[in-house]
């Protein structure tokens, strides 16, 4: 695995995307206490720059981070990847600037969509960056399936996890707010792992030189991604339908399988990598 700063980065970030919209539905639908919910988006501002550490470190010489930024002139994907990095960035340190400082609050309420929207914007920058015509197993609409997915499955646990912690202040909304994050949780799952099957069924009728799950142990990859997401999922699941919404032990236990289960799947989409010339 030759990419792991990649794996990171893209990981930690979608998920930081999820993390954000996830808090934000919870904003939108159930107006808990605002000081508890300022904590909230910094926690998912944090995991958004682990993120993008992860991302420097794969550049070497952190230093060349601005020369990508040359290639706005002709779109390239990785420039705007970084613009895309950038906006998102901006609106939420916006929007969670405007609630901790107070500052208009009626303009907090259109900062907040466009925060979210532009979050989908990044994770759809970075897609496009793996969309290559030359890369047979990585230049369909799986990839941004799967790219979504993971925003998708982390965030409502990340933001479970967080009100969890935060549960003191936040009394009853948090109880019906962790159920509610939960139920998104188990349909992102269901509908992610049944797109994964089809994904592998796709990579297995490609027209290609090899088994992409007899790749750098593509096959152990598949097994530990399933087996923890659906332990990370249901551990947070059962405990919020049963109303034991107070137990963050276990919400941090959900919240790293999930993310271990989204990194083993991120190293195997990075392993599979067959060129649409390699071999033939």
């Amino acid at each position: 695995m030759s990419e792991l700063s990649l794996v990171f980065f893209t990981v930690l970030a979608q998920s930081a995307v999820g993390m954000f919209i996830a808090l934000g539905l919870v904003e939108l639908c159930f107006k808990p206490e605002r000081k508890a919910m300022n904590i909230a988006f910094m926690a998912s501002l944090a995991l958004l720059g682990l993120g993008a550490l992860a991302s420097v470190t794969h550049l070497g010489q952190p230093l060349r981070m601005f020369n990508v930024m040359f290639g706005l002139a002709h779109l390239s994907p990785l420039s705007m990847e970084i613009v895309a990095l950038s906006l998102f960035g901006g609106a939420a340190f916006t929007y969670t600037a405007m609630r901790v400082l107070n500052i208009q609050p009626m303009l907090q309420k259109l900062v907040l969509p466009v925060a979210m929207v532009l979050g989908v914007v990044f994770v759809l920058a970075i897609v496009n960056v793996y969309r290559l015509p030359t890369v047979l197993s990585w230049n369909s609409h799986w990839t941004t399936f799967q790219f979504l997915m993971t925003a998708g499955v982390v965030g409502p646990v990340a933001a479970a996890l967080v009100l969890r912690v935060l549960a003191p202040q936040l009394g009853a909304t948090q109880v019906h707010a962790d159920r509610s994050l939960a139920l998104l949780a188990l349909m992102t799952m269901t509908l992610s792992l049944v797109g994964f099957a089809a994904y592998a069924v796709w990579l297995g009728q490609l027209n290609a030189y090899l088994n992409p799950f007899a790749i750098a142990h593509g096959e152990l990859f598949t097994v530990a991604r399933i087996g923890l997401m659906v332990m990370g999922v249901l551990l947070l699941a059962i405990q919020a339908l049963r109303g034991e919404s107070l137990n963050k032990g276990s919400a941090l236990f959900a919240f790293i399988f999930v993310v271990l289960a989204e990194l083993a799947g991120r190293a195997f989409f990075y392993d599979s990598y067959i060129s649409a010339s390699a071999g033939m």
